[in-house]
């Protein structure tokens, strides 16, 4: 198997087995908040702490080399695309991008976030970044925090498995449970097929086609 094939899988692997379940619950409070907010910006746009607090916040934990993670930026679009006008924040935090020799003077990452085009804030985070929220250690890591700062989602992809992001439709479910909506409220209908929405034409046209 070629070098770059073997980090490949490698990564896929993602960082080690899951760590043992935390003792305390993490929860989006005041101290997660102001340190997600001074967090270096990689694409312009800054963390308003103010709205992360008394909101839906989903916050997905990526790099650029792990493949999951381009799915995981399909689903996190079309989140945005569906509630951000309910009040959904979201947020997506670069960890371990330099893992297993994958140092390319940040040129890997800049052409994932340019195919994506995420329309919500990307930073960079931090080992204290991984302790906070339940000492991440695996790609993708994904949290749904509820109005009140309450985990209604915590998907840790496992090692092993096959299913290496939530479903769209767990997430939201989660998001739909922390803004309120009963059973059949405001649940719109959203594509689950690849790049649907993750290139910049694709997504343009399909938020069109929903105004």
């Amino acid at each position: 198997m070629p070098t770059f094939a073997r980090l490949t899988a490698l990564a896929c692997l993602l960082l080690g087995p899951v760590p043992a379940l935390a003792a305390e619950t993490v929860t989006l409070d005041a101290a997660r908040i102001a340190h997600i907010a001074g967090l270096k910006q990689i694409d312009g746009r800054r963390v308003d702490a103010g709205r992360l607090r008394g909101r839906p916040v989903v916050i997905s934990f990526f790099a650029s080399w792990c493949p999951p993670c381009n799915a995981g930026f399909e689903h996190m679009k079309l989140l945005h695309l569906a509630h951000a006008a309910d009040g959904l924040e979201i947020v997506a935090i670069n960890l371990f991008e330099d893992f297993a020799g994958f140092e390319d003077d940040g040129k890997r990452l800049e052409r994932f976030l340019g195919r994506h085009t995420p329309v919500f804030p990307a930073v960079a985070g931090t080992a204290e970044t991984a302790r906070l929220f339940g000492d991440v250690k695996r790609i993708p890591t994904v949290y749904v925090f509820d109005r009140n700062g309450n985990p209604r989602l915590h998907f840790i992809h496992a090692e092993g498995s096959k299913k290496t992001n939530p479903a769209l439709s767990e997430l939201r479910r989660a998001v739909r449970d922390s803004l309120g909506f009963g059973a059949a409220g405001r649940l719109q209908s959203l594509p689950e097929g690849p790049y649907s929405a993750t290139y910049p034409s694709h997504f343009r046209h399909f938020a069109e086609s929903r105004r």
